[in-house]
């Protein structure tokens, strides 16, 4: 089974160069490796052909203002293998990745995906760095570090491009995907997501991404109760205000020895909380809009 490894880019050079020297090195022997690089303005697509332009397994493609979901597509649609592999641009795989996925869907014809064990370096997380860790499974399947069968993601029409923001996409072709096959939480299959420093503006800025809620919901409500919650407002205004908030509240406190993070985290957890509060005309517009869209 050819394997093909789909990194879907933006404007990370330096995390996407060391990435890509990882793909370069992987344990197994045949695979494709397909970078695709969504408005990048920095000097990423440059610095990749430079280095891997000519070597036969792998393509280096450019896309405008695509988002996540879209440029994954694009590499999928590129894709030669009978497996798709995911990755993000701020990852590292393990050597064996790709025998670790080959084994456990050659072995299994039943399962038409997988999900591998993401983690990160702890003593290097701080309020202000963003980070992913799947140490035992989760219900949105990360795209970080998945495995699916080309049949079934073809037969699914991939991720679907009309969600927002680069936030449930994955979830929602997890959860489509899991209605036609089995997707199984493989521990052997590592990737570690570094911590990677974020401007504050831009997390401050972050619980916009919660409008796609609505539109995850309306698509399919029965699976939204099965593998989330009720409705999107309890989880925006009971998980994330409320829950999510006092947690990041708790570990802040860590930091109180370390000035800048603490009052960091302190400052992200107020603008979060104001956000969720001047939101919710927009959050409420969203619903509507969604509501009528799926139930007409």
């Amino acid at each position: 089974m050819k394997i093909s490894i789909i990194v879907p880019t933006h404007n990370r050079m330096s995390s996407m160069l060391t990435l890509a020297e990882a793909l370069d090195t992987l344990d197994f022997p045949d695979y494709e490796v397909i970078i695709v690089c969504d408005t990048c303005k920095d000097d990423t697509k440059k610095e990749l052909d430079k280095r891997y332009a000519q070597k036969e397994n792998w393509k280096i493609v450019e896309v405008e203002k695509a988002g996540p979901a879209k440029a994954r597509n694009t590499g999928a649609k590129l894709a030669q293998g009978e497996i798709l592999a995911f990755t993000d641009d701020d990852c590292i795989p393990d050597k064996n990745w790709l025998q670790v996925i080959h084994l456990n869907l050659s072995d299994n014809p039943n399962v038409v995906g997988l999900e591998g064990l993401t983690y990160t370096y702890k003593k290097e997380v701080t309020p202000l760095t963003h980070q992913i860790e799947n140490l035992d499974g989760n219900p949105a399947v990360p795209t970080c570090n998945v495995a699916f069968r080309k049949e079934t993601f073809d037969y699914l029409n991939g991720f679907d491009e009309t969600f927002p923001y680069a936030h449930n996409e994955d979830a929602d072709f997890a959860w489509r995907m899991r209605e036609v096959g089995e997707i199984v939480f493989t521990e052997e299959m590592k990737v570690c997501h570094p911590p990677r420093q974020e401007s504050f503006s831009k997390m401050k800025s972050r619980m916009k991404i919660l409008e796609s809620e609505f539109l995850l919901y309306y698509k399919n409500a029965n699976l939204y109760h099965k593998y989330r919650n009720t409705s999107p407002w309890v989880t925006i205004y009971w998980e994330v205000f409320f829950y999510h908030q006092l947690m990041n509240l708790k570990s802040t406190f860590k930091y109180f020895f370390r000035p800048k993070l603490f009052w960091g985290g302190l400052q992200l957890i107020f603008y979060w909380w104001m956000d969720l509060i001047v939101l919710f005309p927009k959050y409420f517009a969203s619903n509507f809009k969604y509501q009528k869209q799926f139930q007409s």
